[in-house]
């Protein structure tokens, strides 16, 4: 079961923690009337993303016996205008260092995890478009 818990702190703060209460702060900018001191809301569905993609990403080159030295995820967004809020598609760079990477292995790695693995991915794509880029970095 996935759990999180979030406490009013004030203003358009909160204190939060996931399920095995590991603290995250979320607030409001201070263009909103916030701290500006924690996350946006709505910047954690594109933080589950990196993570869930990125975790994903990791083992299954792993399994591939593919030599990661390094590893990134960036996920970008613009803020979809109007009534609901949402993203206007999403952008996903993945930066994978490594020895002997084979691009295939990587392409198949990304394409695996985004189609079949990451619940977070799966549900974004359900509400807007999202793409990838990929680089490969050679050490």
């Amino acid at each position: 079961m996935l759990e999180a818990r979030a406490v009013w702190k004030g203003r358009l703060a909160f204190d939060a923690w996931d399920g095995e209460g590991r603290p995250i702060a979320l607030d409001a900018s201070k263009a909103a009337g916030g701290g500006g001191d924690g996350f946006r809301p709505a910047e954690l569905p594109l933080l589950g993303l990196a993570g869930c993609t990125g975790i994903d990403v990791i083992e299954i080159l792993a399994k591939m016996r593919q030599q990661v030295t390094g590893f990134e995820v960036r996920v970008t967004s613009k803020k979809k205008q109007g009534y609901p809020a949402g993203y206007d598609g999403i952008h996903i760079e993945y930066t994978v260092r490594g020895k002997g990477l084979a691009k295939e292995k990587v392409e198949q790695a990304v394409r695996l995890s985004e189609e079949k693995y990451c619940t977070v991915g799966q549900a974004l794509r359900k509400a807007t478009e999202i793409t990838h880029a990929i680089t490969i970095v050679e050490e």
